[in-house]
């Protein structure tokens, strides 16, 4: 049998893993460099786990529902990051623009879904949306706590547990 999957919606979704995976590569590059070249142990310890982990395991939400209507999930290239940072703040106004342009993405297979009456794979993305809003909050609170610190990264590192408010994601589910 086929895929439940319309060719197009599939297409997107392939894109929306992709992403996702390059996610974890630009976080990890992150959390390598606020480790050792910004001197922000806490920070990237906790991000690591946080925000580096979560993107694969997003992605993998998204090949096991295309598993699971007969479709093939297709994990195209990441680009290489080596990136470099002058504050942390830079990095978190990337990932922010990351997640925005994830959502975008998402937002674009949701309107070819529904095009497609792929209504399954509506749900599925609408859902998704909801769980990457999630991200976009935490990012959204690392930019203003950021700009709040006014640059006093060793005071932000220290005070870091203090502002996350993503919870765990295991098995495709947010864990409070």
């Amino acid at each position: 049998m086929g895929s439940l999957i319309s060719e197009k919606v599939n297409i997107k979704l392939n894109e929306i893993l992709t992403q996702c995976f390059f996610g974890n590569r630009v976080c990890d590059r992150a959390m390598s460099y606020l480790d050792v070249a910004l001197v922000m142990p806490k920070t990237a310890s906790i991000l690591h786990d946080k925000l580096a982990h979560l993107f694969p395991k997003l992605g993998d939400v998204v090949s096991d529902f295309q598993g699971s209507r007969n479709g093939l999930s297709d994990y195209g290239e990441t680009p290489a990051d080596i990136s470099t940072y002058v504050s942390a703040q830079d990095f978190f106004v990337k990932i922010l623009e990351f997640v925005e342009d994830l959502e975008s993405l998402c937002y674009d297979s949701r309107d070819i879904a529904q095009e497609e009456r792929d209504y399954a794979s509506l749900t599925f993305i609408d859902d998704f949306i909801e769980d990457i809003s999630i991200v976009t909050k935490q990012c959204l609170l690392l930019v203003d706590k950021g700009e709040a610190y006014a640059g006093d990264w060793m005071k932000f590192d220290h005070d870091i547990y203090d502002f996350i408010i993503l919870p765990d994601f295991e098995n495709g589910e947010w864990v409070d």
